[in-house]
């Protein structure tokens, strides 16, 4: 039986007991639980400090046994109290780490050996080297992983691969830059660890970085849209202030309930301040009368919230927006994006009125002027520039 499922049993160290609970409560207070939340992770923590001492850190794998009564969200939130006071001990499986084993299961055993000496540098940094977000890991894997898999039918060592190798490989590539990025830096790094006698990929070419110029939206996927907004209010307001205000994805996210100013007509927060059109303002009413209904008494000032926000502080996140626009042909970048090439186009592609008008640097300015006047230095539409972020 797990130590958690004890009944009834003393705390070790009632002392410690209290002041897990009072810091429970701060935490609590803090981020607007509900009092049956509250509750639930109070429950949890005293059967948790009940069979541990002070010093003792509390596992990971211990909270995930708590009794099935208590709630997956009362489990993460024992999991932030005891996080936030340094009691646990977080022996999950780290997801990254399967992530990579699992792309790298097809590879050959000693490459498959040799590439984690360089994507742990990636992650973890080193000596003069910052570590890289999550995000940089698996895509400089991903764009590995074809040439490793192409290796490993030829060699059992990376200190086989010859420079030809990587011309020819890349020269196959249709779009070859962020394959050799990633091979460049998987190179360097393993001749820096002295894995490797040479680097094949020393002075090779990165290519042609992919266009970003953005484009319009296709009149397919703008009906599209318009159909699945005809019957999820979420994301018909999620349209309505990325496509027609041209807030970014983050601005929306953080937009609170008293943004929309219903009797002076206007979006208004912070720097934002525009006038509340007829779409956004039904848009937003039909969406907050289904706030009201979901959530009778939320926590939640935002504007947008979920289950699992509600009866909390915390804005919605990248996730729940990728949810919302699921199965659509279109990103929330994307969206605004064909936002910013509309005003371009009635507005005789002017980049300073751009830039004013939508708080954009002059040069991502010039990016989207781009798709109306064509660099004639540029392959295409290609441009060097990476676009915005959110």
């Amino acid at each position: 039986m797990s130590r958690v499922t004890v009944p009834d049993v003393a705390p070790l160290d009632p002392a410690f007991t209290d002041y897990v609970a009072a810091q429970a409560d701060n935490h609590a207070d803090a981020q607007g639980w509900s009092p049956g939340l509250r509750e639930r992770v109070q429950q949890s923590l005293y059967l948790l400090t009940a069979v541990h001492g002070p010093h003792e850190t509390i596992k990971a794998s211990t909270v995930a046994t708590l009794p099935r009564r208590q709630s997956r969200r009362a489990v993460l939130r024992v999991t932030e109290v005891l996080a936030a006071l340094e009691l646990l001990n977080d022996d999950r499986p780290d997801p990254l780490d399967q992530w990579i084993h699992r792309r790298l299961s097809r590879v050959h055993p000693e490459i498959g050996e040799e590439v984690l000496v360089w994507i742990n540098i990636v992650r973890h940094g080193g000596p003069r080297r910052r570590p890289r977000s999550p995000a940089t890991v698996r895509n400089q894997l991903t764009s590995a992983i074809p040439f490793l898999l192409a290796c490993s039918e030829r060699y059992c060592t990376l200190r086989q691969v010859t420079r030809g190798d990587l011309t020819e490989w890349l020269a196959q590539c249709p779009a070859p830059h962020n394959e050799a990025v990633a091979l460049r830096s998987m190179f360097k790094t393993l001749k820096s660890q002295r894995l490797l006698f040479t680097n094949p990929a020393r002075g090779v070419s990165l290519g042609t970085r992919p266009s970003t110029v953005p484009k319009p939206l296709s009149p397919e996927a703008i009906q599209s849209m318009a159909e699945a907004a005809a019957t999820d209010p979420a994301l018909k307001l999620l349209i309505a202030l990325i496509g027609i205000h041209a807030l970014y994805p983050h601005q929306a996210r953080a937009l609170p309930v008293s943004a929309i100013d219903f009797v002076r007509g206007r979006l208004a927060h912070g720097d934002i301040d525009h006038p509340l059109e007829t779409f956004t303002r039904q848009a937003a009413a039909d969406y907050i009368e289904l706030r009201r209904e979901r959530w009778p008494n939320p926590r939640n000032s935002h504007l947008f919230i979920s289950s699992q926000t509600a009866y909390s502080r915390a804005a919605v996140t990248v996730g729940w927006m990728q949810v919302v626009l699921r199965g659509l042909p279109v990103t929330a970048q994307r969206l605004r994006e064909d936002r910013i090439l509309e005003e371009a186009a009635v507005t005789g592609a002017d980049p300073q009125h751009l830039c004013v008008m939508f708080n954009i640097t002059p040069e991502t300015g010039l990016r989207y002027i781009r798709f109306f006047q064509p660099d004639p230095a540029d392959s295409g539409d290609a441009s060097p520039s990476h676009l915005e972020t959110s």
